[in-house]
Parts: C-alpha cells; sequence; structure tokens
C-alpha cells in the first residue's frame, strides 16, 4: 500500500512539473485582422485539424485583438500562436518564444504564396493622386499602425520615398481594413492602407466592385496573385510557446508541414498549407527603420560602448588637444614676450624723443621743442585773435658763480632756476632751456599784451630770489627781452625769437635785472644796419 502511493505521488509530481504531459488541450491564439465571426469561420477547420492530428489533445481557437494576444501569452492563456510577423517580434522581445515552427502559405486564384505585402487604395475618381510623394498632406485611412500589412509596409515605402508616416500625412485609424475601404470609397480619406488579399477578398465575396478602386504604385510582381504596392514580407508564422512540451512541438510541426491545399481546413482558412518557417529578418528591418516596437527605444549606450567603439578617435583627439593647449600656452608666451618687447620699444622710443626734446640737466623743454611749441602757439592765437608773448631771458652773474664755486653748483643753481620759473607760469606757458645760462618763456593766449606784464615781473621775482646752497648764498639776476605776435608783417618762430633775443640785449645794455619790449622803430633809432634790421625784423639773412 505504502509503494502504491508513493508510486503515485511521483506520478503527480513528474505531472506537476511537465504540465504538457497531462494537458489534453492545447490553446491556439490567432490575430483578428479580419471580424471576429469571419476568422473563427475561416480557422476553427484548421483547429479541428490539429485536434485530429494530435490525438487525443483537442486544440481550441481564440480569435483575438493584438493587445488580448499580448495578455494572453504573457498569462501562458494560449499554446500556440498565429500573428503578423511585426506582431510576432514585438511579442518575442518581450516574451521567451520559441522560433516560428511553419510559415502560412496563402492561396489565392490557386496560387499558393508565402508572402504577405501592403496596398495602398485611392478612389478612382482621384485622379490627383497619382504617385506616393502625392500623399504627402493627405488624410489616409488605416486599420491601426500594428498592422504589418495594413500600415507598416506601406510606411516603410513612403519612407523611402521622402514622406515620412505619420508626421507628413493625417491618419485616420479605422480598426479594420474593411473600415479602411469604406472610409476612401465614402471619402472620409484620400487614400488607404490595407494588405494584401483584402481587396480580392471583398470582390470575392460580392462586397466590392473592383472599378471603384485603384491600387496606388502597383508593383508588377511575376507570380504573385495580390495586387500588392510594396515590398513582400514573410506570410503569418506559426508559433509554440515555450511551455508546450517538445515532443508535442514535432507533432504540431509535422502536421502543419503535412496539411495539403485541398484538405477542408486549408480550404475554409484561404490557404494552401503551411511551409518551412520563412526568414523574418526584412520585418526586423523594416521594424528598426520606422522604430516599430520593440526596436522604438534606442538601447542603453554607455561609456564602455564609447570607449568600444571610438577608442581610437578618442585617444586621437586627446592627443591633437594636448598638442593644441600646449601649442596655445606657447602662444600665449610668445605673445606676451612680444608685447613686453613692444613695451620696451615703445619705452625706449618715448626716452629718446625726450632726450632729443628735452634739456638733460633741467629737463626742460630744450630749442627744437621750443621752436615747434611756438610755431603750434603763433597758429593758435593768430586763429582766435588773440595775442603771444615771447621772453628771452639771460641770467646776470651766473658765470661769476661757475668760476667762484665751480660748475656743479652752477648746474644745480640753474636746476633750481627752471624749477622756480616753471613754478610761476601757467599751465598753457613754457619755459624752455636754450643753452649755457639762457633761457625762453611762452605766455600764450593773451587777450592783452599788457597781462604779460605781471607773468615777466614774477618771472624776474623768482630769478632774483637767493638759493642756498650747501651752506653757501647764491644771487643772479635775469635781463628779459619780449617780442610779440602778431605783428603787422609774416614772420616765423626763429624770427620772433630773435627779435626777442635782440631785446634781451638791450635790457643787458640798459643795467640788467630788467625787462625790454622788442621795438622796430627803437631798432632804426640805434643805427642799425638795413640788413641787420631785416634779419631781427623780417627774418632775413
Amino acid at each position: 500500500m505504502i509503494a502504491l502511493l508513493r508510486r503515485a505521488f511521483v506520478c503527480l509530481f513528474v505531472l506537476a512539473c511537465c504540465p504538457a504531459f497531462a494537458q489534453d488541450k492545447l490553446t491556439l491564439g490567432v490575430f483578428a485582422f479580419r471580424p471576429q465571426p469571419l476568422m473563427l469561420e475561416r480557422y476553427t477547420p484548421l483547429a479541428d485539424y490539429l485536434s485530429a492530428k494530435l490525438g487525443g489533445v483537442r486544440v481550441e481557437l481564440q480569435v483575438l485583438a493584438q493587445d488580448e494576444l499580448e495578455e494572453a501569452v504573457a498569462a501562458r492563456r494560449i499554446d500556440l500562436l498565429m500573428t503578423n510577423p511585426s506582431h510576432y517580434l514585438e511579442l518575442r522581445s518581450h516574451n521567451s518564444l520559441s522560433g516560428a515552427l511553419a510559415t502560412v502559405i496563402s492561396m489565392e486564384n490557386g496560387q499558393a504564396v508565402t508572402s504577405l505585402g501592403g496596398c495602398i487604395i485611392v478612389s478612382s475618381g482621384r485622379t490627383d493622386i497619382s504617385g506616393l510623394r502625392a500623399l504627402e498632406g493627405r488624410r489616409i485611412a488605416i486599420p491601426g499602425p500594428r498592422y504589418l500589412g495594413g500600415y507598416q509596409a506601406q510606411a516603410y515605402e513612403l519612407k523611402q520615398a521622402g514622406v515620412r508616416v505619420p508626421g507628413d500625412v493625417d491618419l485616420l485609424v479605422t480598426g479594420s481594413h474593411e473600415a479602411v475601404v469604406e472610409a476612401v470609397l465614402e471619402g472620409r480619406a484620400d487614400a488607404g492602407f490595407v494588405r494584401t488579399g483584402i481587396i480580392e477578398s471583398l470582390v470575392a465575396e460580392g462586397r466590392l466592385d473592383p472599378a471603384r478602386l485603384v491600387v496606388l504604385n502597383r508593383q508588377n510582381l511575376a507570380g504573385y496573385p495580390y495586387a500588392v504596392s510594396t515590398r513582400l514580407y514573410p506570410e503569418w508564422p506559426f508559433v509554440a510557446l515555450p511551455h508546450v512540451e517538445a515532443r508535442m512541438v514535432r507533432r504540431i510541426s509535422a502536421a502543419l508541414l503535412a496539411l495539403e491545399a485541398s484538405d477542408p481546413a486549408a480550404r475554409a482558412a484561404g490557404i494552401a498549407g503551411f511551409s518551412p518557417p520563412l526568414d523574418y529578418l526584412p520585418v526586423e528591418t523594416l521594424a528598426r527603420a520606422l522604430r516599430l516596437p520593440p526596436f522604438d527605444h534606442a538601447p542603453p549606450f554607455l561609456w564602455r560602448d564609447v570607449w568600444a567603439r571610438y577608442a581610437s578617435f578618442i585617444i586621437a583627439l586627446g592627443v591633437l588637444s594636448a598638442l593644441a593647449v600646449g601649442l596655445l600656452v606657447v602662444l600665449m608666451r610668445r605673445n606676451r614676450q612680444l608685447a613686453q618687447s613692444v613695451a620696451a620699444l615703445e619705452d625706449a622710443q618715448e626716452a629718446l624723443r625726450h632726450i632729443a626734446y628735452h634739456d638733460p640737466l633741467t629737463g626742460l623743454p630744450n630749442r627744437a621743442l621750443l621752436i615747434d611749441r611756438l610755431r603750434q602757439d603763433m597758429g593758435r592765437v593768430r586763429r582766435n585773435t588773440q595775442r603771444l608773448a615771447l621772453a628771452y631771458i639771460d641770467l646776470d652773474g651766473f658765470k661769476a658763480v661757475n668760476d667762484t664755486h665751480g660748475h656743479e653748483m652752477g648746474d644745480r643753481l640753474l636746476v633750481d632756476i627752471a624749477r622756480r620759473m616753471r613754478g610761476v607760469l601757467r599751465e598753457a606757458d613754457t619755459v624752455a632751456r636754450l643753452g649755457g645760462d639762457e633761457f625762453a618763456a611762452i605766455f600764450t593766449d593773451l587777450p592783452e599784451v599788457t597781462l604779460s606784464h605781471g607773468l615777466i615781473d614774477r618771472l624776474l621775482v623768482a630769478i632774483a630770489a637767493p638759493v642756498s646752497l650747501d651752506g653757501v648764498q647764491l644771487r643772479v639776476s635775469g635781463s628779459v627781452g619780449v617780442a610779440y605776435f602778431p605783428q603787422a608783417s609774416g614772420i616765423e618762430p626763429e624770427q620772433l625769437l630773435r627779435q626777442a633775443d635782440h631785446a634781451m640785449y638791450e635790457a643787458k645794455q640798459s643795467g640788467r635785472n630788467c625787462c625790454r619790449i622788442f621795438d622796430e622803430r627803437a631798432l632804426q633809432a640805434a643805427g642799425a644796419a638795413p640788413m641787420v634790421r631785416a634779419a631781427i625784423v623780417q627774418g632775413g639773412a
């Protein structure tokens, strides 16, 4: 008794682990691409045929929509599956389906085919639509976006022709092929997509007048009995789910391949039987191109994938970047050195310019710069109808300082006197050293010549002020000659300077530490020779 119970327990355990052995029923799920009553009528004989061939295992038919099929596969409520190829790829990506056991062979007008395609139909009255490009911007009826022959095959052809679907067209989803035909005939859509064989079936059923429709982009494929607008794809696969026992799968495959076209089951389904499974790579290519499931999401792309694919490019880019950075650093360093060199050159030029136009002892403008500024001031006061005074200054008693205290003390005295003269003049005025103990000052922009008198007095006071150097009290004075501009006749800066020099000479003759104004009449009265007067007054030789 115990042995019998043990044996029964083992049998129950085996049956629980291997449900296929215990199954007396297999469920065949078929995608309802046409109305369910019609599909049941067509495929029930096929289920009965398989039941008869499997001996004791009843095959039960379920016609389901695609969503219902997916739920049934996920819940393992069906054992066998027939659906369109693209839906099969999607189901296989989400479930552990086996490869196809067989491929359906369709039958039309006595001719067997193993391929399907898409048909693009328009009403026969629409002469404005004659090619694929003419569908851009049109309203197109489709049974659904998941139909291979009713949408995807046509969308792929339009993509190859440069028309994006659905981007460039307006889609009208009808839910069935028959509804697509009705939408086109009733004018609710400019065109329609249906799978191959639908038009012929409706005509054979007496439900469609073939003269009312035109097939767009019709392909003349030798030996293919259906009107078709696209390339062809393998017909529906027949699939066994993984939980079906292998020996049962072999028996099903044998039964399918043994089905003759003349068998009532085949005739009812409108097929000529089944062929060994075809290559479904074209369907996969189409799905990838249209970014359809299961290829509607890009696979994760990790850094190691980037490195594996672009390692050489990344290394080359890194080397080039390092070279570019190095060159940039070198270039910046050279630019900085060049900028420093340019700055040093500009400083040197400025120093040379300063040396060329300034007295090295006092830092005052020299004779050349005095003449240049005098020329500019003469031009400006002439335009502004103002006056200019040029003072020629010679120090009185400076030679005695040099003789008594030495030239170094004399130079220090000159520097101090230059500083004081600069301090009593206005900002616009110029004081220059002409050489030795001779200076010159320009008093510019004077509305009246009398305004220069105060400036000259301040200049004489500044010169005559005592200077203490190393405990030695030094004192000199200045003899100043002044010439005014403008004058009655034209005159150059050098001539104006000679006039002031002559006036300074008169100041020397008058007892020193005083100022004399250049006067041409006084020059004549002094008996100067004509050539000398011309040299002083008009700039002659």
